[in-house]
């Protein structure tokens, strides 16, 4: 389900949202920064400081995953089943080496969530729909121009 366009966007995202639902029915999205593709079928995100995220998937696995690149505004949303994997869980040795490999080692975590992919749809920016002559590059400048950035030289 992860196919190489949803990788790539992983890769350029700087944040990822992870949206969970706790016992009681309420909502809760949280931002993510250490994350990754796993496989063709998972997300995976480190745990470093989500004790609200941890309880509300052990309560209610149902979670969404959404990232954009702020730029070309497009992105992914991932909705499937999320699991709370420690040491010792199956995948976990695999999924720890890719997340320490993000972080460098800079943000411990003891746990990790796990969002089995089974629903993907494409994230795009109104604008991309209203006016079919944009582009990546009028979005870029744009996204640039209004956050102040320039691209390097």
């Amino acid at each position: 389900m992860l196919d190489a366009s949803v990788h790539e966007s992983i890769e350029r995202s700087v944040l990822c949202w992870l949206a969970t639902v706790s016992a009681e029915g309420q909502p809760s999205v949280s931002p993510k920064e250490v994350f990754a593709a796993f496989g063709s079928d998972s997300i995976v995100i480190a745990n470093i400081a989500s004790p609200n995220s941890a309880r509300n998937i052990r309560a209610n696995p149902r979670a969404c995953v959404s990232f954009v690149d702020v730029f070309v505004q497009k992105g992914w949303q991932v909705r499937g089943t999320a699991s709370v994997l420690r040491a010792g869980d199956d995948a976990y040795d695999a999924i720890e080496r890719i997340l320490l490999e993000i972080t460098g080692g800079a943000f411990p975590f003891k746990s990790v969530f796990r969002v089995l992919a089974e629903d993907v749809r494409e994230i795009i920016a109104p604008r991309y729909r209203l006016y079919p002559k944009t582009t990546e590059a009028d979005q870029i400048a744009s996204a640039m121009t209004r956050y102040g950035v320039r691209p390097k030289a």
